[in-house]
């Protein structure tokens, strides 16, 4: 069945495709279901419900239990009906398919009985299904949730993230370098966790940086508001609007004290020179040579040595386009900076020119 093609929710829950977007089983059925719910936002609450009763009737594994799924739905079915007083049975509500796998699904959710029956028979309700992405040094992703937000994903990174968002909440987790556009939904904030903090939103766009090496997570806004929180509960969150940045030092110890830990800071920043990296665009503006040369290990997928304390503190500037070689960009460098580099074997080592005297 094509995503098109189904206007009942028994049509998705007969689904392959629509199974294995669920269990995320499938890489190419996710994508396939993932921009089916951007074209189509008016039907995500549908399309829910059928998520839910669909992981209510899967089993965790084949092997524990042989049923017959019409017989399973007729026992659901015989059991919600018994649980409704007298009053609320009406032929038009136990007829309507709809209205049944509704009920089903309210009652997953809602009752603790149901949970016994479920038992009896030895089957599982699967927690909610995540996708992960893992993006290599080198490269980069974009990918658009199930709530038609936006993400560009940096090289090095991961992001986790679950196949469909809750009914409250939007949460992700965060490991290197992303840029959200989020989509407003009332009352359901975004949250990106980091090993180091929490950034919450409703509507709006802005950059995250934690890489594990690095010695501090940024979160930069380039629209909205957001709320940056340390969760190890070191400090007070705070709120950072457009074109500023929240930098918090990332722990080097686990036993470190927090009253040797520096406080979130806020400063004033350029949002389009930071986030340039989601344009292909390789973007240095005043950084130390210790960073820049950090940016580009991740950039270009290769390692580099600065083989003089004194360089790593110099800053520079530049743009470069991502088509642009590594070699490329070190030769530009050599224009505005003393250095000189040579490659030995997997390693760029750089130096800088000493002056004459």
């Amino acid at each position: 069945m094509k995503t098109t093609d189904f206007n009942e929710l028994g049509d998705l829950i007969l689904s392959e495709s629509f199974r294995e977007f669920v269990e995320g089983t499938n890489p190419e059925s996710t994508r396939i279901w993932n921009e089916w719910i951007a074209v189509h936002p008016e039907r995500k609450e549908a399309l829910e419900t059928a998520v839910n009763v669909l992981k209510t009737l899967m089993n965790t594994r084949k092997s524990e239990i042989i049923v017959d799924k019409n017989e399973f739905l007729t026992k659901l079915m015989r059991f919600i009906d018994e649980e409704k007083p007298d009053s609320a049975r009406s032929i038009s509500f136990v007829n309507s398919i709809w209205f049944k796998i509704a009920a089903v699904s309210l009652l997953v959710i809602g009752l603790s009985s149901l949970w016994n029956v479920f038992r009896n028979h030895n089957i599982k309700v699967r927690e909610l299904a995540y996708n992960e992405i893992i993006v290599p040094l080198g490269e980069k992703a974009q990918i658009i949730l199930s709530d038609g937000s936006h993400v560009w994903i940096n090289s090095a990174s991961r992001l986790r993230y679950p196949v469909m968002f809750g009914e409250t909440s939007r949460d992700v987790t965060l490991e290197g370098e992303a840029f959200f556009d989020v989509v407003k939904e009332h009352g359901k904030i975004f949250v990106v966790n980091t090993r180091d903090v929490k950034v919450n939103v409703l509507g709006t766009a802005f950059n995250v940086k934690c890489y594990p090496g690095d010695e501090k997570t940024q979160t930069i806004v380039v629209r909205g508001e957001v709320k940056v929180e340390d969760v190890h509960g070191d400090h007070k969150a705070i709120i950072i609007k457009p074109n500023e940045m929240a930098t918090l030092q990332n722990r080097t110890m686990p036993d470190q004290s927090a009253s040797h830990l520096n406080p979130i800071t806020v400063r004033k920043v350029d949002p389009e020179s930071l986030v340039s990296w989601k344009d292909q665009l390789l973007v240095f503006n005043g950084e130390s040579f210790e960073d820049l040369a950090i940016k580009m290990e991740r950039w270009f997928n290769v390692r580099i040595k600065i083989d003089d304390m004194e360089l790593k503190t110099e800053r520079y500037s530049g743009k470069f386009v991502h088509n642009e070689t590594v070699y490329q960009v070190l030769e530009a460098i050599k224009i505005t900076t003393p250095i000189i580099y040579k490659v030995e074997k997997d390693t760029i080592i750089i130096s800088k020119i000493q002056r004459k005297k």
